[in-house]
């Protein structure tokens, strides 16, 4: 039977999951190229050095091709991500670690709680933040199948606390403001306005500037998106199958994003924008949303990874929500190609 510990956000249930394993300075954990900073955070703060998988460019995830010739004695862990909510190729990349005797922890943060079922993992982690599946403010769960590193995270688990008091107050009213943005269906347009006020520490925001000093790494899910996480779980397993069907299609997964491979994507985003048309310019990098220096701090190699270069390059991505219609999706898609015309015109 899995163990269920709830912590702040998904990348402290990464970080507890992967403590739990023993990582730390001088070992190695196998991540895919083309993912989000929040992933790599927990391991710099453990002192592990991050090995990046290419991709597959159907399935966005971690190409089972190349895995093995990446895993080293100081492997700890291979950490196998759903992108988009497109499953990853997990009995593949399971029979690769138990091959090598390598873990591996399923990143379910695009995935719909109750609609996956585990792939061999020892543990998957969740995220609730915006943008997710299902949202329910700042939150992250740890789902342990192994029962020797449900104990070993057990009996970590009551050194965490809650946040403070005005943490809670905070993400309690951005939850509110989600709440009513999303309502109004000016929830996207919004993501610019937020990216700048957490950055000036107003709201939560979803990078640490220091990861190793960060005290979130602490702290347990707070206690108003732990009361109201089940209920937004139950609303998520009953949207799924309007979700799995909104692209014409009776898909066997539940799609978070529809990928959509594009020529020039700076242009595509510029002229979506202008046209009202949502569209996600995530992942803009192989570690995103990291270039340059922070980048190369995060231990990615340029080059290292043509799929992840070539799919942050090329791909752009349509929401899927409750509220979607497969007509929704008809027009996005039709209004793209008509942009990506103009671009070749």
């Amino acid at each position: 039977m899995s163990v269920l510990l709830h912590y702040y956000r998904g990348r402290v249930a990464l970080h507890a999951i992967l403590k739990g394993l023993g990582a730390g300075p001088g070992d190695e954990i196998v991540i895919q190229a083309y993912t989000c900073a929040a992933v790599v955070e927990p391991l710099l703060r453990l002192g592990v050095r991050p090995v990046y998988a290419d991709i597959a460019r159907d399935t966005f995830g971690i190409d089972p091709a190349g895995l093995a010739a990446l895993l080293t004695p100081r492997t700890r862990a291979i950490v196998a991500q759903h992108t988009f909510g497109i499953p990853a190729p997990m009995t593949a990349i399971t029979g690769i670690g138990r091959s090598a005797g390598v873990p591996v922890v399923e990143d379910c943060a695009h995935m719909t709680p109750g609609t996956v079922t585990p792939g061999g993992s020892v543990a998957s982690f969740w995220s609730y933040e915006w943008g997710k599946p299902v949202v329910a403010g700042v939150g992250g769960t740890a789902v342990v199948h192994d029962p020797g590193l449900a104990a070993e995270m057990r009996s970590r688990y009551h050194r965490y606390t809650s946040p403070p008091p005005l943490r809670e107050a905070m993400m309690a009213a951005e939850y509110l403001a989600y709440r009513v943005a999303s309502g109004t269906g000016m929830l996207w347009r919004l993501r610019s306005l937020h990216r700048r006020l957490s950055g000036l520490g107003v709201v939560t925001g979803s990078y640490s500037p220091d990861p190793s000093g960060s005290p979130e790494y602490g702290w347990r899910m707070s206690r108003t998106v732990r009361w109201r996480l089940p209920n937004r779980i139950d609303a998520g397993r009953m949207q799924a199958h309007h979700r799995r069907r909104v692209t014409g299609q009776d898909l066997p997964y539940v799609p978070h994003r529809i990928p959509v491979i594009v020529g020039d994507k700076q242009r595509v985003l510029r002229e979506a924008a202008k046209a009202g048309l949502e569209v996600g310019d995530w992942f803009t990098t192989p570690v995103h949303p990291l270039s340059g220096p922070d980048l190369a701090a995060a231990g990615y190699t340029p080059g290292s990874c043509p799929n992840a270069e070539w799919a942050a390059a090329h791909v752009v991505t349509l929401p899927v929500r409750p509220e979607t219609r497969h007509a929704d999706i008809q027009h996005a898609v039709a209004l793209l190609s008509r942009i990506e015309a103009s671009v070749d015109a």
